[in-house]
């Protein structure tokens, strides 16, 4: 709906019938957004039951143990229909009716010791054991084809369709098992010194049956600086403190069929293979390594803390194809090479007024940060772009020695004088030249926040930005290019008032001429609310609250919303900042009224 509603002609009329779908407009390769979304029905009901019982017993007075099982029960059924009268190539009128089902359980034990050994050394030591279920599975019927009666949802006469058009489906996704055993030993002593050590020993059926477990120990320490005695009756720092940590933790978020050969079940005994078994794919490991600073100041009132942190991922799980000349079969497996994110944060806040009438507190936070592949062998390609004339390009890739997802395009040099056509950088022999023009991933990440607070009244404010990146608009490549006048579609404004003119035959292309910087602040939220109090006897601690998001945004990124990223993955391996025709961000006002009684 997007893509036409960028296309369509703003002086033209929305009016549509479905007799006269396209109403007053372009014809029939620009839909009216309206008949579009009149057309469209798509309505998804879920129902969803939680519940958890957590008894304990104090075996002694140090000793504890605890029982957890919690159980996520979930039903959904979606519908959705596109009326047969709606002017898209193919359609003849469609329906589907989906229902899905998923039963996810877990169950916890613990042992939890608790001691002070002596006055100055406590003890709290902790074990475990944890059992995760996850079932998912589902069914469905669709069909085309449908006899049109106005009024009536598709989907409450599926057998209206000829029994050729119509279909129907189920699965059971392979039911995905973690076991978990984990201990965790804190020892404190003298309140200075603080030492937390932790490990776990993870198997899930995810992986092949070679190395289903892993084990991912991790190391924690703190030194309260302030609490020593050449700092006790120091007046600059009420709270000082230095802190280091090591830790490992596995990733398998991943589909559950990863180390299983995976066929299609057609008509009879006749089955394909869609994916290769894997026996040895193993964990991916996080690997984080961070040493902070804390401290407060001037009474309490300023106070704040700085980490630098480095976060090493190793054995990264992905989707690959067999080399040819081999079967253009898939297969999971564990890749070779590095993602390395390091970086420093910085958190400050304020108590900058105290008192009885008003107070007044600020907040900033910043992250600065660096992120690269490195000792990877080959190139993957992601992040696929959408379009006439662009299908099957894409614009980023995975490549040691660059950032994840680094953009890798043409590089556009402008519009030629003579012909109008795109000139782009070439190789000395005359060949196209592709490089590293970029990364989606920023390199600052800021936030800020305040609230002031005088007598009744209370105001907060939430800003947050990112910098240092680039963002591709696939929107500007494909859906508004200068050719779209031929058809009497809009064009993207900055095609229009330039010194040279673009000629409407230049060819649709990936390039870095649709790369823009990401760069933004945002006001993300913004309350201002009054104590009310209570009112006669019945309603007590009443509020009133006035509440915005998304109230406006600084940035010369031309797309919808700097914060963006369609899903525009190759074979499972994610994308990053690519815009899409998505929905914009919407902006929301909200009055509420809260009260007990």
């Amino acid at each position: 709906m997007i893509a036409n509603a960028l296309q369509w002609n703003p002086t033209a009329k929305l009016d549509w019938t479905p007799a006269n779908p396209i109403g007053t407009g372009l014809g029939a390769t620009t839909i009216n957004p309206m008949a579009l979304l009149a057309a469209y029905d798509d309505q998804n009901s879920v129902t969803q039951v939680l519940a958890n019982i957590s008894p304990s017993y104090k075996i002694t007075n140090d000793l504890e143990y605890k029982f957890l099982y919690g159980i996520n029960y979930g039903v959904g059924e979606r519908r959705t229909e596109i009326r047969r009268w709606l002017n898209i190539q193919g359609n003849r009128g469609f329906g589907q009716i989906a229902n899905n089902r998923s039963i996810n359980q877990s169950l916890t034990h613990t042992l939890n010791y608790t001691k002070d050994i002596t006055s100055n050394l406590s003890l709290n030591a902790l074990v475990g054991y944890e059992y995760l279920r996850f079932d998912y599975k589902g069914s469905g019927m669709q069909g085309n084809n449908f006899v049109d009666y106005p009024g009536i949802k598709y989907t409450d006469y599926m057998q209206n369709v000829p029994s050729a058009d119509r279909s129907m489906y189920s699965f059971a996704d392979p039911v995905t098992e973690l076991q978990s055993y984990f201990g965790r030993v804190n020892l404190g002593y003298k309140d200075k010194y603080l030492l937390t050590a932790t490990v776990r020993r993870d198997g899930s059926n995810k992986f092949g049956k070679n190395n289903t477990y892993g084990t991912f120990p991790s190391v924690a320490g703190k030194w309260i600086v302030s609490n020593e005695s050449f700092l006790k009756n120091n007046k600059l720092f009420s709270n000082l403190a230095v802190r280091a940590s090591w830790g490992q933790t596995g990733n398998q978020e991943f589909p559950a069929n990863a180390p299983l050969r995976v066929v299609n079940i057609g008509q009879g005994d006749n089955q394909s293979v869609a994916s290769l078994e894997n026996p040895d794919i193993k964990w991916e490991t996080n690997t984080l390594a961070n040493i902070g600073v804390d401290f407060s100041v001037l009474d309490g009132r300023l106070s704040g803390s700085v980490d630098y942190y480095n976060r090493k991922t190793t054995d990264p799980i992905f989707q690959q194809i067999v080399t040819q000349p081999g079967p253009p079969f898939r297969y999971w497996t564990n890749l070779q090479g590095t993602i390395v994110n390091s970086g420093v944060e910085v958190a400050l806040s304020l108590a900058a007024i105290k008192s009885k009438d008003l107070n007044w507190n600020v907040n900033v936070n910043a992250a600065f940060q660096k992120n690269e592949l490195k000792d990877f062998v080959g190139a993957v390609q992601t992040g696929s772009l959408s379009g006439q004339g662009i299908s099957g390009a894409t614009a980023q890739r995975l490549v040691s020695g660059q950032p994840l997802n680094v953009y890798y395009l043409r590089s556009f040099l402008g519009i030629d004088k003579t012909t109008g056509q795109s000139n782009y950088k070439l190789n000395p022999d005359g060949s196209e030249n592709l490089s590293y023009v970029g990364s989606p991933n920023p390199k600052m990440i800021v936030g800020f926040s305040t609230d002031l607070t005088y007598k009744k009244w209370f105001a907060a404010i939430n800003l947050n930005g990112a910098f240092g990146h680039y963002l591709y608009n696939n929107t500007a490549n494909s859906v508004l290019p200068i050719g779209n006048i031929i058809a009497g579609r809009n064009i993207t404004k900055s095609l229009v008032g330039g010194s040279v003119t673009e000629s409407t035959s230049n060819p649709i292309a990936p390039s870095t001429r649709y790369l823009e910087k990401g760069d933004y602040i945002k006001l993300a939220n913004m309350t201002i609310a009054y104590r009310l109090g209570n009112i006669a006897k019945v309603i007590k601690n009443a509020n009133v609250a006035l509440t915005g998001q998304n109230l406006f945004v600084i940035t010369k990124w031309s797309g919808f919303d700097p914060e963006v990223n369609t899903d525009k993955n190759v074979n499972g391996v994610p994308s990053l900042g690519i815009e899409y025709t998505p929905y914009p961000t919407a902006r929301n006002i909200q009055l509420s009224f809260s009260f007990s009684l």
